[in-house]
C-alpha cells in the first residue's frame, strides 16, 4: 500500500467526522448522561467514547 501522509490524514478526518455525526444523530451524550456516565473534571465522557471508536 503506497499512501501518502495527506491521504491518511484525510481518511482519519473523514472517519472522525462520521463518528461525530453518529454521536450527534443518535444523541449518544444524552444516553451516557441517562446511565450516569459522567466525570467531575477533565475531558468530557462523550469525547472519551468518541476516541474509543477511532
Amino acid at each position: 500500500m503506497n499512501k501518502s501522509i495527506t491521504q491518511d490524514t484525510q481518511n482519519d478526518n473523514q472517519i472522525s467526522k462520521t463518528i461525530r455525526r453518529f454521536f450527534t444523530r443518535f444523541h449518544v451524550s444524552s444516553a451516557l448522561k441517562a446511565v450516569n456516565a459522567y466525570k467531575k473534571k477533565g475531558i468530557p465522557v462523550v469525547e472519551i467514547f468518541q476516541y474509543l471508536f477511532l
